[in-house]
């Protein structure tokens, strides 16, 4: 496809648009190959991915077991590593809960101190967006909110959004395999 010489704004910007559809077109059909070749894999090696989970769980119950069986050896101390696996007994952290947080709340403050209270309930307050973007440009100004990008803009955006949410995932797993790779040297 050459470009078209001497041609009128419209002219060139429909040859750019079709040119944009026929490289979206290529991408399209190369993450479509991805996701087959994908979902190939997944079935062939799912199935021993969840037997050597099995396996795996099976063998911790196991373990967990033994450990039961002789607390005597996890007295001092009370873990031990072998194998690159830690196991013994350590101390729960516990665990707290309620029903009816407004209850909690009122009773914190039927009971505590203000500066105790401060402490145990979390006060939060910040600007709404959604509610701030309905206000007059003159108004935000006074509030010291800087509007951006609030003229108009070029944009481009396929119909094909999920293809562009694919190859995004995609790059992105990349780029984390390639920083662990670098990481790992």
């Amino acid at each position: 496809m050459s470009n078209p010489v001497n041609t009128q704004p419209i002219e060139s910007i429909d040859y750019l648009a079709k040119k944009y559809a026929l490289a979206r077109e290529v991408l399209a059909e190369r993450v479509a190959k991805f996701e087959t070749e994908v979902q190939a894999l997944r079935s062939r090696l799912t199935p021993g991915i969840r037997a050597a989970a099995t396996v795996a769980a099976d063998v911790q119950g196991e373990l967990s077991g033994a450990i039961t069986s002789h607390p005597d050896l996890f007295v001092k101390p009370r873990t031990m590593t072998l194998h690159g696996i830690k196991f013994g007994y350590q101390k729960g952290k516990g665990k707290i809960s309620w029903s009816d947080e407004a209850k909690v709340i009122a009773a914190i403050h039927r009971t505590f101190a203000q500066d105790t209270v401060d402490t145990l309930i979390a006060t939060v307050e910040k600007p709404v967006k959604d509610a701030l973007a309905n206000l007059p440009a003159h108004e935000l100004k006074k509030l010291g909110v800087q509007v951006e990008e609030a003229g108009d803009y070029v944009f481009i955006k396929a119909s094909d959004s999920e293809v562009d949410k694919l190859v995004a995932a995609i790059l992105k797993e990349g780029a984390v395999d390639e920083a662990e790779a670098a990481a790992a040297k």
